[in-house]
């Protein structure tokens, strides 16, 4: 991403624009030595428990459909902090924290809706793995709704956006909301619309072009939701953190200046803040971990939200 890799050329021929992600940047703070987990699931367990997955179990894999664990019951989660302060709670793209049992998915973990994937590597046009059908559709409170093939056909990244557009289209603006987006892009498998595969027709490697094509994509998405919070007038009383939950597969990613790829130790990544107090353009270098999003969110919403435990 050009906000993550400033020196452009110097580092890789083919940068990818995030004009979004960019403008994020400059309005917010970006911090610079950021670690996550090398995965998706102990990554996102971190993030919505403000816990290391030494403490809730949740790792060094990703949880597969045929493990028979989930982020424990024990732990509360940030939709659940901010459901007891009154808060709507949605979320919109991987879980990928469990499914054995319905009582570790997200509409009985304290979100009101769920749309997505319960694990992960869908293909991204027909929702399903090699598996069977894992796309979930669900807005009630308390229950799992069955997997369903309504959006099969379209790009989950666009399925996504739309989602969670019409959330804050829909949401009155004198309440809070709370909006969990973690979407599926840009993760394995390769795929992306022929039509903006073709904008990055002068990479010449075919691996780095769907790439290319996909962080595009992913970069609009964000975009388009942050249109619609401006939309609603709800953007200058909004937080927004974008983070990214490991690093990029070599050979079709760049993680310069780092070595290794996904799946190496702790991985350095994207992280950026955008709140009214905090001064544009601010960049932190200090070390941190992913466990710095769930009190940074709640402290708002409760003074009993969780905090990193090392």
């Amino acid at each position: 991403m050009s906000s993550a890799n400033p020196a452009g050329a110097r580092t890789t021929r083919d940068k990818i624009p995030t004009p979004n992600l960019d403008r994020l940047a400059a309005e917010g703070t970006r911090l610079e030595n950021y670690y996550v987990q090398p995965v998706c699931s102990p990554t996102r367990g971190t993030i919505l428990s403000g816990r290391y997955p030494s403490h809730t179990g949740i790792g060094p894999d990703v949880i597969r459909p045929s493990h028979p664990y989930g982020m424990p019951l024990s732990e509360k989660l940030l939709p659940q902090h901010f459901k007891e302060a009154g808060y709507a709670t949605h979320m919109v793209g991987k879980w990928h924290l469990g499914l054995c049992d319905a009582r570790l998915t997200p509409t009985l973990r304290g979100f009101d809706s769920f749309l997505g994937y319960l694990v992960g590597s869908e293909f991204y046009y027909t929702h399903t793995r090699r598996d069977g059908l894992d796309f979930r559709n669900g807005s009630v409170a308390g229950e799992l709704a069955p997997p369903t093939n309504a959006s099969w056909g379209r790009y989950s990244t666009t399925v996504f956006r739309d989602a969670a557009a019409r959330i804050v289209r829909a949401h009155d603006a004198s309440a809070p909301l709370f909006l969990y987006l973690p979407l599926q892009a840009v993760h394995a498998p390769l795929q992306a619309p022929a039509s903006r595969v073709r904008r990055f027709r002068h990479i010449s490697d075919k691996a780095r072009r769907v790439y290319a094509a996909m962080v595009s994509a992913m970069d609009d998405a964000v975009g388009a939701v942050v249109a619609a919070f401006e939309e609603r007038g709800m953007w200058n009383d909004t937080l927004l953190v974008f983070s990214t939950d490991n690093g990029g597969h070599r050979g079709d990613a760049n993680n310069y200046p780092l070595r290794g790829s996904v799946r190496s130790a702790a991985r350095p990544a994207a992280y950026i803040t955008r709140s009214p107090p905090h001064p544009k353009g601010t960049r932190r270098r200090r070390t941190r971990a992913a466990s710095a999003a769930p009190p940074l969110c709640a402290g708002p919403a409760s003074r009993r939200a969780p905090r990193p435990t090392r």
